[in-house]
Formats: structure tokens, sequence, C-alpha cells
């Protein structure tokens, strides 16, 4: 053949000249007692078969272009593999249970394994890889690849948390040389180096959604082994290589697994009939994505279900700063939200101030990010706001006695300092504090979900020196 004569062509010929199909039949008509009969019946039916993969390769070409026509010579090839595994199970069957097997099917057997072999001679070295691995071992192959996933993602958390700590002890001896070094260029230089580790880090263990994807479908198929209907699951985000913190996906999948056992328990109907009386496709559909900004980090999950059961996640799968919401329609579906805030997503930034806590000062923090700014408040508007302030520009602010809310402690603000922060949907509070630290960074370190009455939601190292970081959402909500 002509170097130049394309996959799809070569495949025509090989499969339709009259040379080539004489050629697989003389091999056909070498199986053991067939009758000149039989050999006619399959010699038509070899040739019907491979007109019909021509003709579809035909369809698949558009004005000359043949690049959808091969992607389907190695599916074309599987098919093919899969009928002449199955021949070959028949056969051997056949010999245990007969004590021969049958000849017909031995010679359907050979027939196949020569239009396989056309079909074969087509491929990439790369397609005829995977294609050889699908087809010995179809289940396998592909249910390595969630597990796979759940694997990758259990020791990427693990990395993550291991950098972590490397980070904070980094945090913990700058602050030591920035107490013992006037040189502030010297500060400045580290500061940056921790940045630049900080953000390598960050890119080094982050997980892809296409890997939440797979480790998804892997806590599915456990759910299906005693389900009475299949699932169907789509992720909606375009970008699968979009990375997530390992330890916001370690949370995520606590509420999954709850979530999935809770739906197939509860929420599903038990067989195809059952949804396709009510309009619905046989399989379950549920889709998701992961949505974030400069302040949250979420997933939505929907599905497509009977929609009949409240899911509630168990409180000591949830930390501070991770936030569940479901709500459903009967008959429709339901929707499970899990929203992540700024502990759970990467090393931050935290504005630190004292606060009185019936002793001494206690040192508290809040994400640097949700700071709008800080004033002294002057006597008489202090007094007359006793549950909220408003701004020059109007803007209405909840009003928070942080040693009074946090401590139960009775404090004398003699400075009547106030932090304004603004958490956007959730809402802005203001908080009396006794004086500004100033601004620390790191990743704090979620306290057990009802520690510190749900007030304190962890603690970052500065320097040696433990932060306690508010749940300032949770405050809000409060």
């Amino acid at each position: 053949m002509d170097a130049a004569v394309s996959k799809v062509q070569a495949l025509r010929h090989a499969l339709l000249d009259p040379a080539e199909v004489q050629g697989a039949m003389n091999v056909v008509a070498l199986t053991p007692d067939l009758t000149p009969e039989m050999l006619a019946e399959l010699t038509e039916e070899y040739r019907a078969r491979c007109e019909r993969i021509c003709a579809a390769l035909d369809d698949l070409t558009f004005e000359g272009d043949e690049s959808e026509a091969e992607k389907h010579i190695p599916l074309t090839w599987l098919a093919t593999r899969y009928e002449w595994s199955r021949c070959n199970d028949q056969m051997q069957y056949q010999t245990i249970l007969k004590g021969a097997a049958d000849t017909m099917t031995m010679a359907l057997g050979s027939m196949l394994s020569k239009i396989a072999e056309k079909l074969e001679a087509q491929q990439t070295c790369k397609e005829l890889f995977w294609t050889l691995k699908l087809a010995a071992d179809p289940f396998g192959t592909v249910d390595r690849i969630p597990h796979m996933a759940k694997r990758l993602m259990r020791i990427t958390a693990s990395a993550g948390r291991g950098a972590d700590q490397v980070l904070q002890e980094f945090h913990a001896i700058r602050e030591v040389l920035a107490s013992h070094i006037a040189d502030r260029e010297v500060i400045e230089k580290l500061d940056k180096a921790i940045a630049r580790s900080i953000e390598c880090v960050d890119r080094s263990v982050g997980i892809e959604l296409n890997d939440v994807h797979a480790a998804l479908e892997a806590e599915l198929v456990e759910r299906l082994a005693t389900s009475g209907v299949t699932a169907l699951l789509k992720m909606e985000n375009s970008d699968g290589s979009e990375l997530i913190p390992p330890d916001v996906s370690d949370l995520f999948f606590r509420v999954i697994r709850q979530w999935l056992v809770h739906l197939f328990d509860e929420s599903i109907e038990r067989s195809p009939a059952e949804r396709e009386v009510n309009g619905k496709s046989a399989h379950v559909t549920l889709t998701w994505r992961m949505e974030r900004n400069d302040r949250r980090l979420s997933f939505f999950l929907r599905d497509d279900g009977m929609g009949s059961s409240r899911f509630a996640a168990a409180s000591e799968e949830l930390a501070p700063g991770l936030f569940v919401r479901h709500s459903q329609e009967p008959g429709v579906g339901s929707e499970l939200v899990i929203e992540s805030n700024f502990m759970l997503n990467s090393n931050a930034e935290y504005l630190s101030f004292s606060v009185f806590n019936g002793h001494d000062c206690s040192t508290l923090a809040i994400p640097a990010q949700f700071v709008s700014f800080i004033s002294l408040v002057d006597d008489a508007k202090l007094e007359s706001a006793s549950q909220a302030l408003f701004t020059a520009n109007g803007d209405f602010y909840s009003l928070l006695d942080t040693a009074k809310s946090v401590f139960g402690a009775q404090a004398d603000y003699a400075q009547n300092l106030v932090v304004f922060a603004d958490l956007g949907e959730t809402g802005k509070l203001a908080l009396k504090v006794s004086e500004i630290h100033g601004i620390c960074r790191g990743r704090v370190k979620p306290l057990p979900f009802d520690a510190g009455g749900q007030r304190i939601a962890g603690v970052l190292n500065n320097g040696g020196e433990l932060v306690m970081v508010l749940n300032i959402e949770g405050m809000i909500g409060s």
C-alpha cells in the first residue's frame, strides 16, 4: 500500500479487498469438521460485517476529514475482541460440558480474530496498549482508576499536613529573628522567601478536580453494590486541572460519604421501573461542581432522586469553618452544599488583637481579608449603639462585646477601639478590642467541633504564641 494512504482507506482495503477476504477465509476453513456450507455462510457474514464497519467509518468522515472515523477504529476493535472473547469462553465451557467445542462457534471465533487482526494493524502503539489492557481486564482496569485517585488524595493530604507543619516552623523562626534583628531588609527578604514557599506548597500539594471526580466515582461504586438502580456522575467544572487544598477535600469527603449512604438508603428509587413511571431516566444522575472566591470554597451536589428525606451531617464530621446545607424538592431531587471558609483554604494573613479574658488579656485574631477598617469610636456613639454601629456611608455593623461574647468577661475598653469586619453576604460585624497587635500569617489548626463554645475556631502558632482565631462567621449567625 502507498505510504500516503490513510488509516481508513488502508482498513477498507484490508477488510474488503477480495484477496484479503479470501486469505482470511482460508484460515477459517482450517476449523475442524467445517463443511463447505458452513464456510459459505461464514464468508457471507464476514463480508457483511466488514461492509458495515466501512459504511460506519464513511458516515464518520466529513468532507475528507477522517479524524473522527479514526477514533472509532480502536473502539471497533474492542467490540470485536469482546465478541471473540465470548466465543472463546463458549468453546471452553462446551469442551468441559460436552467433551468438544461446537464447530460453528470455533469457526466464528476464527473469523472474528481475522477481523480484529485487520483493525489492530491500524491502531497506534499507544491506542493498542490501552485497548489490549481494556480487552484483557475491562472492569479491573476501570475500577483501579478511582481507587488510585482516592489513594493519591490520601497521600497528598498527608504530604500537605507535613508541609504545613514545616511552614509553621518557618513562621515561628521568622518571629524570633524579627525580635533580634533590626535590619528590616533582612526580615523582608525572609518574608518573601516564606511567601514563595507557601505558594509552592499550595501548588504542589493541591488536588485536581479530575482526581476529586475519580474519587467520588469510587465512593459511588461502593453504594451501587447494593442499589436497585445505577447512577451516572457528572462534573460541571470545565477545568478539571484546577487545584483545591487537600484538607478541604478531606473534610468534603467525610460529609459526602454520609450523604451518599443517606441518599441511597432514603431518597433514591428502588428500581428503574419506579423512576420511569415518574418520567425519569432509568439511571440516577448526580452532578457536582466547585466554586471559589476570595472568602469561600464551595461544593454543590445535586441528585434527581425522590427528594424525600432531609440530610444532616454528623457533628463529629464537621470542623469550624465548614458549613453544610441541604434542600430537597419532593419528586425532583435534592441539593447538598458544602462550604469552607478561610481556615480551610490556605496559609493566610490574620489581624491579631488582645481582649480581656477575666484575668488578663488573651490574643485573638480574625482573617485580615475580612477587615474593612479599624477605628476609635467616641463614647457617645458607642453608648448609643447598644447592638449596632452605622458608618458614615450608611453601612450597618452588628456590635459585639468581644470579651463578653468569647470569655463571658466584663471588660473596660478604655480606648473604644473597634475592628470593623465585612463578611459579604454573611453580614458585617464590629468587634470591641483592647489593643491591636498587627498582622500574622499561617494556617489555622481547627479545634474539635464542640470546643470553645464554637466561638474559637482554631489556633495559630505565631512565633511560639498560640493565637485563638475567632469563628467570626458563626458569631454573626448567633
